[in-house]
């Protein structure tokens, strides 16, 4: 990043009337599987002196800018050129020193989401308003709902943590501080094309939004109140009636694109002869505690846990600012009662505590060590994603694909979607974003049905056309799932004409015939113009700069420049010549770098940090308190209660118990420390916890005396009575739960009673008269659990799907096979269940 002259610290340069930005503009157009779009980025001078604004921004990382444009007082409109990015910032130099205007735009080379805009030399009373235009794909979803297309508009950099400074690093290299609030807001407006009235409706999970259906074409989506703050994501999901075909094809004058999504004729391959390790690499940093995202880490990973296939190999690894496993003596162990359950007491007291977020370390661990022969390895990440060095970490998990996919969750308002993207693309995998509010569970099955379903591999696009192709996106072979899309892009030489005859073959090495033929006609598609090329100019550049190794920089700095498309080594410079320009015109100018408006879980967080900060805290220290602050809260109503409610033994209470007292009197310990040495408001904020944590250290022997006085000598932990909760969504979480390693469900006598109001013994069945008496209730108890699933949690089945095929698949073995013994036993109980 470039800038020319340091900002003075002083409480003017800090006031917000000074601050040069004032209001951001998105305008959308979405059609298809595409979106163009437009940023205003609207700077006003209000000083006495010329400042240098300078502002970083998010963009989706798979996005293609195209254009910048500057427009002066509404006078003069500077129309950027594309240029290697150290000649941009050479010319953008020059300019500024000679008294004239210029206007940067940047791309981090770290991270391909930041980008940086700098306004230089903006005079006294003058207002820029700036453009960016992009063209990106759109991510389609699936899950209970129909298949919906998703659009999204980053608008703040969620702080990132940066291995190389040991702490939270401001963004694109900048001196970019965080604000609790900003003076800038932003608006929205987004058409999208009707689609031959193929969408079934439009919302947004992340806003208030108003749409206007009146034009027989296009809906047309605003904010529907003022104001709006550049804290979370926008996002705006449009849910189609159908999906009227697999393959789609469209094309531009010397570009193609291809779209294909599989359906299960497609993926006949069963994941069942094939031996999986699944790996799950949790983020358990101290940014991890804001809008619990901890706690969704810890829901998901039971229903991980609990859902993995029998003899599998798996493992669990914890990463902040060091990392460590569950297995630390190997990469991955057997699946099996015991290492489940060593599993399942380490999430149960999981928690944010390892500092900071450095990836990297453990991916580097992982690919010292690889697979078994025969054994695809399958990471699950589990991240806010608030990392600084997403390039290199991307870089280093491409050379995995052969052997690893990864499917990335980002959780909270602003993670980074260039590593979470990024991560599941450079390895054939998936990924997914959970917003705060919502149901982690539901994308976690998703994603997990994924992973253990039949996909086609080794896919490649075969162009037969006339025309010389000059690049093919994806020349490296992808992999696909069942419903999910794939696209291929081509960009073919201009100076032949077009073949009318021009096809192009999907392939895989799975099938002797191609998968699909497909005729592209020499028409527009109905996107905007270059939009096709724009996007395979992209997509070639990221396969470049990610899978394609020792990729020459220039070979990257020629294709950027040869379409138009921004890349981290170029950049984007207009120069404004003023006639009045001189060596002087510029020498008091000031930099204004633009604050930054984060997520509400960090804005809680500097405002209860910010008498800390004054005093040096370091954010490590402050992250590491934070979380410490959960292991409190979160292992004493979470565990113990949880406990208590499952009927654990005795032993596992005093585990919980000893786990709690370590936690606490480890808070309460470096919190005194804290308190000591940092006076400014630390035990107005923390004391009430520390006392909580002292007192409950004080009286751990309680809780296991309060559990053996609710359990008799006679009375065992199945015996127990339990209430069984009746809402949906509660009660498939404790089947979840209460579902054994090897698929099966033991339930009580009393259980059934609760869910059925009947006995036990009135499910019983000739059927199992062949079957061993010891494992006839289980079969029934088991049967049971399924069809209370199917027939009480509908809309849940996303949630529930696999473990009752683990169930089913289980059953089958106790009963040798025989899969008609099966479904009469499975109708069997659910005529006593009508």
């Amino acid at each position: 990043m470039l800038y020319i002259k340091k900002q003075q610290t002083s409480s003017l340069a800090a006031s917000k009337e000074l601050v040069p930005l004032k209001e951001v503009r998105v305008d959308a157009r979405i059609h298809s599987f595409a979106a163009d779009v437009t940023l205003t980025q609207v700077f006003q001078n209000d000083e006495s002196i010329p400042v240098e604004a300078v502002y970083c921004f998010p963009v989706e990382e798979n996005a293609a800018i195209y254009a910048f444009v500057a427009h002066i007082d509404d006078e003069r409109e500077i129309v950027a050129e594309l240029k290697e990015k150290k000649i941009a910032q050479q010319e953008y130099s020059q300019a500024l020193a000679h008294g004239h205007g210029a206007y940067l735009l940047e791309q981090d080379e770290a991270s391909n989401d930041v980008f940086i805009v700098s306004v230089g030399a903006l005079k006294p009373n003058s207002k820029c308003r700036i453009t960016i235009s992009y063209v990106s794909e759109l991510d389609l979803l699936h899950g209970n709902k129909k298949p919906t297309i998703r659009f999204v508009i980053p608008t703040t950099i969620a702080p990132r943590y940066s291995p190389a400074q040991k702490g939270i690093a401001s963004p694109g290299g900048t001196q970019v501080q965080y604000a609790e609030s900003v003076p800038y807001t932003i608006e929205f407006q987004c058409h999208v094309d009707k689609l031959g009235q193929n969408i079934a409706g439009v919302s947004s999970p992340s806003h208030p939004i108003k749409v206007d259906i009146s034009n027989p074409e296009l809906f047309l989506i605003r904010f529907s109140q003022e104001g709006v703050q550049l804290d979370r994501d926008i996002i705006v999901d449009i849910e189609l009636s159908e999906m009227k075909t697999n393959t789609i094809a469209a094309s531009e004058k010397g570009a193609l694109m291809i779209s294909f999504m599989p359906n299960e004729q497609d993926c006949q391959q069963s994941m069942d002869r094939v031996t999986n390790e699944f790996l799950f690499v949790i983020d358990c940093s101290g940014s991890m505690e804001g809008d619990n995202k901890i706690g969704l880490a810890r829901k998901a990973m039971i229903l991980f846990l609990k859902s993995l296939p029998v003899n599998c190999h798996f493992n669990i690894i914890r990463f902040g600012s060091t990392f460590s496993s569950l297995f630390e003596k190997q990469v991955s162990v057997q699946y099996n009662e015991k290492t489940m359950h060593q599993a399942e007491s380490l999430i149960k007291n999981m928690s944010a505590d390892l500092g900071g977020t450095e990836l990297l370390q453990p991916f580097e661990w992982l690919k010292k060590s690889k697979p078994q022969n025969g054994c695809i390895r399958q990471i699950f990440l589990l991240t806010d994603g608030e990392v600084s060095n997403v390039d290199e970490i991307t870089t280093l998990c491409s050379e995995m694909a052969a052997y690893t996919r990864i499917f990335s969750f980002g959780l909270g308002h602003s993670p980074s979607r260039a590593l979470v993207k990024g991560l599941a693309r450079a390895t054939n995998g998936h990924f997914t974003f959970i917003p705060p509010n919502t149901s982690a569970n539901i994308h976690v099955a998703e994603q997990l049905a994924r992973a253990l379903r039949s996909n086609l591999t080794n896919v490649s696009a075969k162009w037969k056309t006339n025309q010389k192709v000059l690049y093919s996106v994806s020349e490296h072979l992808s992999s696909v799932f069942v419903g999910d899309r794939l696209l291929f892009y081509a960009l073919l030489d201009e100076s032949i004409p077009f073949d009318d005859e021009t096809t192009v073959e999907l392939i895989s090495k799975q099938y002797q015939e191609p998968l699909s033929v497909v005729s592209i006609e020499h028409a527009m598609s109905n996107c905007s113009p270059q939009t096709i090329t724009r996007l395979a100019a992209k997509a070639v550049l990221s396969q470049f700069q990610h899978v394609s190794k020792n990729t020459p920089k220039e070979l990257l700095v020629d294709l950027s420049i040869k379409y138009g498309i921004l890349c981290p080594y170029t950049a984007f410079i207009g120069v404004e010549r003023r006639l009045d320009a001189n060596t002087e015109s510029n020498i008091d100018m000031e930099l204004r770098e633009i604050a930054i408006m984060p997520s509400p879980t960090y804005q809680r967080l500097l405002s209860s940090s910010q008498s800390y900060r004054s005093s040096s805290m370091s954010s490590a220290s402050f992250s590491s308190l934070q979380s410490q602050v959960d292991d409190v809260t979160n292992v004493m109503r979470a565990n113990i209660n949880l406990a208590l409610s499952r009927g654990d033994t005795l032993g596992t209470l005093e585990y919980q118990a000893d786990s709690l007292s370590c936690n606490s009197l480890k808070f309460h310990h470096n919190a005194s420390q804290l308190k000591r040495k940092y006076s400014m408001g630390l035990g107005s904020l923390f004391q009430p916890v520390v006392n909580f944590a002292s007192s409950f250290f004080a009286q751990k022997d309680a809780v296991p005396q309060m559990a053996t006085t609710s359990i008799t000598d006679n009375q065992s932990q199945q015996d127990r009575a339990i209430n069984w909760p009746t809402d949906e969504q509660q009660l498939v979480e404790r089947f979840i739960d209460r579902q054994q390693y090897d698929g099966l469900w033991m339930l009580t006598e009393n259980d059934v009673k609760q869910l059925t109001s009947k006995s036990l013994v009135d499910f019983s069945s000739s059927i199992l008269d062949t079957v061993e008496k010891k494992n006839q209730q289980l079969i029934i108890t088991t049967i049971l659990a399924i069809v209370i699933l199917e027939m009480r949690c509908v809309s849940s089945k996303t949630l529930w799907q696999t473990l009752s095929n683990k169930a089913q698949k289980r059953l089958l073995e106790m009963l040798s096979g025989d899969q008609t013994k099966l479904e009469q036993l499975l109708k069997h109980i659910r005529d006593q269940l009508i």
